[in-house]
């Protein structure tokens, strides 16, 4: 199915026209859009919408063919017409790393301003594995086979260790302050990884 418009060849499929047409073209050699209106006994354009919809998510072949105007014939590349689709997330790893280590950096900052280097250390340790966060969290990135589950793992550590160190309530200030620092003006990077904030 095509990454474009997933949405436009669902709503064809659904519509009184689609699934009539594709199966009109079952069984034939290269068909027009007017021999398709004619068989189907609607209006040629709606046919040619149809098949230009059903072309573009890759269940129809189409070729050039010689008429008055430019025109294309049709025919089904296979009866068995398979619905795919693919979640998996299109943002680049290096904006997913940025977000979790702005992330990461204000949480660890608003640490120090509660309770000092010592607690900024123990915060690091307890959520990520180690003192040094910046190349843990590398680590994490470089595990991870999606930017998104990288994301997740460094928000979830956060979470488990500050409230650990903390209790609920200050975690869970220290983590919305970081969140909010993390996801100013990047609103669209968080919408794209699904993310939402972590609570207890």
């Amino acid at each position: 199915m095509t990454r474009r418009n997933p949405r436009k060849v669902l709503e064809a499929l659904a519509s009184e026209h689609g699934l009539p047409i594709l199966r009109f073209l079952q069984g034939r050699d290269w068909s027009l859009a007017s021999e398709v209106a004619h068989g189907l006994g609607v209006h040629t354009s709606t046919a040619s919408k149809y098949l230009a919809v059903f072309h573009s998510a890759g269940f129809l072949d189409r070729e050039a063919h010689a008429a008055t105007r430019p025109t294309h014939a049709y025919r089904l590349k296979s009866p068995v017409i398979r619905l795919e689709f693919d979640l998996a997330e299109r943002v680049a790893p290096s904006e997913a790393r940025e977000f979790a280590f702005r992330f990461a950096d204000a949480l660890l900052a608003a640490s120090l301003r509660v309770g000092g280097p010592r607690l900024t250390a123990s915060l690091a340790r307890a959520a990520w594995g180690e003192e040094d966060w910046r190349a843990s969290l590398e680590k994490l990135f470089a595990a991870e086979e999606h930017p998104r589950a990288a994301v997740d793992v460094i928000l979830r550590g956060a979470r488990r260790a500050a409230t650990d160190l903390l209790g609920a309530t200050a975690a869970g200030r220290l983590v919305h302050i970081a969140w909010n620092v993390a996801v100013e003006g990047r609103q669209e990077l968080v919408a794209s990884l699904g993310l939402a904030e972590v609570t207890a």
